[in-house]
């Protein structure tokens, strides 16, 4: 079974730095067949941590929260107002018995590396697709140094 998990591709996300995995990701979904397509949806409000410990409120309204890949037919999103997934959202992936999950997206820095070590803890193998991930910061190490740390943590293997 093929599954993938693309994350965060969202207007409010996409800059210089990681405007480039829009046309990768569209051509890596349009050229492989998936059993299982999910797209992470980050919106924030009040009630999230963003907003409560950090003070920051971009990503609340639906022009920043748009989709900028396409949208596969039968995908299914996963709403998150946090870097990681709800554990509803990781029943749902066990309960479909995906043991193993592609990911890409934005940031390899926080929510794609977040991600990673939540369906490790959940049984599930983490492939970090590491040529459809990147980071928004400006700082060009950072996607980088979190493939390094995904690396170690879940084996070289793990890293495409």
């Amino acid at each position: 079974m093929k599954s993938i998990i693309v994350v965060d591709m969202q207007r409010g996300f996409i800059n210089k730095n990681n405007e480039h995995l829009i046309n990768k990701i569209n051509t890596y979904l349009n050229s492989n067949k998936f059993d299982n397509i999910f797209y992470t949806k980050f919106y924030n409000n009040e009630n999230s941590p963003f907003v409560n410990i950090l003070k920051w409120y971009d990503m609340s309204n639906t022009y920043e929260q748009k989709f900028v890949v396409y949208f596969m037919p039968n995908a299914n999103i996963f709403s998150k107002n946090t870097y990681g997934l709800n554990s509803d959202n990781i029943k749902t992936l066990t309960k479909l018995n995906i043991n193993e999950i592609e990911v890409c997206g934005t940031d390899t820095d926080a929510c794609v590396l977040t991600i990673a070590y939540q369906l490790f803890d959940s049984n599930i193998k983490p492939i970090i697709l590491s040529d459809l991930c990147a980071s928004s910061s400006n700082d060009k190490n950072i996607h980088n140094n979190a493939l390094q740390i995904m690396e170690r943590s879940f084996g070289k293997e793990c890293i495409k």
